[in-house]
């Protein structure tokens, strides 16, 4: 009778030696150059620095995220040129917004940008979707062998799923106190962002935003665990996609719901995703 591997071991073996389709990392490096440029290219465009006491900095700054996210999105010396970005975008996030006090590069959503992207360069996300895999398949194609399989190891997804854990967890806890599940900040935040001055005089509003605060906490426990959980994913992912469709509509989080739903391709089975695409090619049929 064979002897079933441990926890220890079967968690090991989830975190550093499970292999699968490689699609969902490339996915997430060209969405997440798309979140890059949506939050900086405005700001590092040549001319806007050049005329500054900095300016010099910043222009070489600029110079570097514009060559780095495009060889990124593209796909040309992918891991190299992902590494490149990541340092790009942590320099500017610590240095240019920590030492330097560019204090809106220090926010939340800057911060999650930065190490989705360094996560991003822990993946084979250049073995599709890329500039990189055509040219290997063009080598095969002249040697008259084999393209190479789309397949790679996934502990950089597992990091990314990590990541959203944390993430939930912790933000679950912050909200975990009086102020935020007596429905008072929700309250405050319906003043500050519109109503002014005035609170709402209605008490089915007050009811409604208790209900609110309560059930963000309590899907915000549920999804730092639950995404974990194959039975229970599928209903999940919808929730959470849904808990972030909300805030982006409804308050100013700029990208950081963009990111995170980009990063739930990192929670979905690699193998699942590739054979949807496949089904919607019409080359296969998907789980």
């Amino acid at each position: 009778m064979s002897q079933q591997p441990s926890v220890l071991v079967r968690l090991c073996n989830w975190a550093l030696h499970s292999e699968g389709s490689t699609r969902s990392s490339a996915l997430i490096r060209i969405c997440l150059v798309f979140l890059l440029w949506a939050r900086w290219a405005n700001e590092l465009v040549l001319f806007r620095e050049f005329a500054t006491p900095d300016g010099l900095a910043y222009v070489l700054l600029g110079i570097n995220f514009y060559a780095a996210t495009t060889l990124m999105l593209i796909g040309l010396w992918t891991r190299f040129a992902t590494a490149w970005t990541a340092v790009v975008v942590g320099s500017m996030v610590f240095y240019f917004g920590g030492s330097l006090a560019r204090v809106p590069w220090t926010h939340h959503h800057t911060y999650l940008l930065a190490a989705a992207t360094a996560l991003c360069a822990c993946t084979p996300c250049g073995k599709s979707y890329s500039l990189d895999r055509l040219l290997a398949v063009r080598r095969a194609e002249a040697a008259g062998t084999t393209p190479p399989p789309e397949v790679g190891n996934l502990w950089g997804l597992r990091l990314m799923s990590l990541q959203l854990s944390a993430i939930y967890f912790w933000g679950a806890v912050d909200k975990t106190t009086v102020a935020f599940l007596s429905g008072e900040r929700m309250e405050h935040y319906l003043m500050w962002f519109y109503l002014g001055s005035d609170r709402p005089a209605a008490g089915w509003v007050s009811a409604l935003l208790l209900a609110a605060a309560v059930t963000t906490v309590l899907l915000e426990y549920t999804l730092s665990v639950g995404l974990h959980i194959r039975r229970v994913r599928p209903y999940l992912v919808v929730a959470g996609l849904a808990l972030h469709a909300l805030f982006y509509v409804l308050v100013p989080v700029y990208t950081f719901s963009a990111t995170m739903a980009c990063l739930y391709l990192a929670v979905v089975d690699a193998d699942r995703v590739h054979a949807l695409i496949e089904q919607m090619q019409g080359r296969g049929r998907a789980s």
